[in-house]
């Protein structure tokens, strides 16, 4: 409690953050199983595995968590080599798609509950019975995959402590001036909070030492090709595994057909990261890893087409959307709005129907803790833009980031 004040009466304000509510808009949304990769023998391990097991995933993506976060190799020389071959022995991709389709581990029976919930489909739309036995059907199968399962990512993040001596020197420097005050007497600050500031001062700062992350994040993606799904589709999905036991054996044993591509990976190091809002190790470490992971995963969206999220217009007057700094965005960035337009066979095509950028001085601060920071972006509730091309635009519309 004593350390809490302390940050209060430095000037460390807590206000209220925006949700990022888009919920009323349904989207298909990319699917993200996100893991690490732990080294015990460095300094800090043991806190930044614990901070990175209790993170959620990047919120505009639906979790496909498999029970596995934390990663360990003997030799760290080649991690995506080391990647590869635990994909393949762990049959990776294999337990993506048994969690897609809820295969049931004793029976071996498929369903669609998850696909009709990430893709808002009804359950008549993909019944995959009726599907296989019309043209209509099948292309709804195929934008299932297409928009949905092929969208089936794994990141796995190389965390390791940087050593940055110094990186708390400016809030010393606050504390330092603050405890000058006191002089030989009892400094109104401390009269009021009624406790000893030095100390207590003191005891904080020695507790939040200089903290930075070197995080090197790895992409890959499901393989969901034509192949694949026909395949699938034809020789292993099964509703009755009393009736169909060939099938429940065939995918069983079947130890070829799934597969994760390598896509790419990206390295940053966390930038200096403000200690407004940190009363313990354990907040620093989280604000840091969490702003970090967040600048990698816009990276690599920067960096790979496929990995781009999409989000909606919540608004046109004013131009928004709650989209923001986490997501990397600055007064360069430029977004194509789409506008969802379904054919006849029900397959959803994504049109773009214009260009938007950010105003300047209206993108949103919503990276972690960022509320804490109490800035002007971070007060915004949401980022605004304007239009650049195109017309027409209605909330709803998902907006995407274009090169």
């Amino acid at each position: 409690m004593k350390k809490l004040l302390i940050i209060l009466a430095l000037g460390l304000m807590v206000q209220t953050s925006f949700a990022q509510d888009d919920e009323n808009y349904k989207y298909m949304r990319g699917s993200l199983c996100i893991m690490m990769v732990e080294h015990p023998t460095l300094e800090f391990n043991d806190q930044i595995e614990k901070v990175f097991e209790s993170m959620p995933i990047p919120n505009r993506f639906n979790s496909h968590d498999l029970g596995v976060r934390v990663l360990s190799f003997p030799n760290n020389d080649d991690q995506v080599a080391n990647l590869k071959i635990f994909s393949n022995e762990n049959q990776l991709a294999k337990r993506i798609v048994s969690k897609w389709f809820g295969r049931n581990k004793h029976t071996g029976s498929f369903n669609t509950d998850l696909l009709r919930e990430r893709g808002h489909y009804s359950a008549t739309k993909i019944d995959v019975k009726a599907a296989m036995a019309q043209q209509r059907g099948m292309a709804v199968l195929e934008d299932m995959g297409e928009n949905l399962i092929g969208h089936t990512y794994w990141v796995v993040n190389d965390i390791r402590y940087v050593n940055q001596g110094n990186f708390f020197k400016s809030v010393k420097d606050v504390a330092s001036a603050a405890i000058s005050t006191k002089g030989n007497g009892t400094s109104s600050l401390e009269a009021t909070l009624g406790i000893d500031f030095e100390d207590t001062a003191m005891d904080l700062l020695d507790n939040i030492k200089g903290f930075r992350v070197k995080i090197t994040s790895h992409l890959f993606r499901l393989k969901w090709d034509e192949e694949t799904s026909n395949t699938f589709y034809s020789q292993y999905y099964t509703e009755t595994p009393e009736e169909d036991a060939d099938k429940v054996s065939g995918f069983k044993e079947d130890n070829n057909l799934f597969s994760m591509e390598y896509v790419g990976s990206v390295t940053s190091t966390s930038s200096k990261t403000s200690v407004l809002g940190v009363t313990t190790n354990e907040q620093m470490i989280r604000k840091v890893c969490t702003r970090a992971l967040d600048k990698n995963i816009a990276d690599l969206q920067h960096k790979f087409a496929d990995f781009r999220i999409k989000a909606p217009l919540i608004s046109i007057e004013p131009l928004k959307a709650y989209v923001g700094m986490k997501e990397d965005i600055n007064e360069k960035s430029r977004y194509e709005v789409l506008e969802a337009v379904p054919d006849d066979r029900g397959v959803t095509t994504y049109k773009p129907v214009g260009i938007i950028k950010p105003i300047k001085g209206k993108i949103w601060d919503n990276r972690f803790m960022a509320d804490e920071e109490k800035t002007t972006e971070a007060a915004l509730d949401g980022t605004y833009f304007e239009v650049v091309s195109g017309k027409g635009f209605y909330p709803g519309m998902l907006i995407r980031e274009t090169k």
